[in-house]
């Protein structure tokens, strides 16, 4: 699974989480340092990310044959 994260000051992709993780904890970039978010707002984004790569096979494969039968 790619999180289609990067961190805006330097583009790593690594987080490093707190020790206690809860929703309000912030995360801090691997990279760099810099504070990103909270530990829920990130776990939101990573979820939606997933939801929207198993979604869009399936969108394709519809397409697909849609195009089939219109042909």
């Amino acid at each position: 699974m790619r999180s289609g994260f990067g961190c805006e000051s330097c583009g790593s992709p690594g987080v490093r989480l707190p020790a206690d993780l809860t929703d309000d904890a912030m995360i801090q970039c691997d990279g760099c340092g810099c504070t990103l978010m909270a530990w829920g707002a990130f776990k939101r984004r990573v979820e939606a990310q997933e939801a929207a790569e198993i979604r869009e096979p399936a969108e394709r494969r519809a397409v697909g044959a849609t195009q089939r039968v219109a042909r």
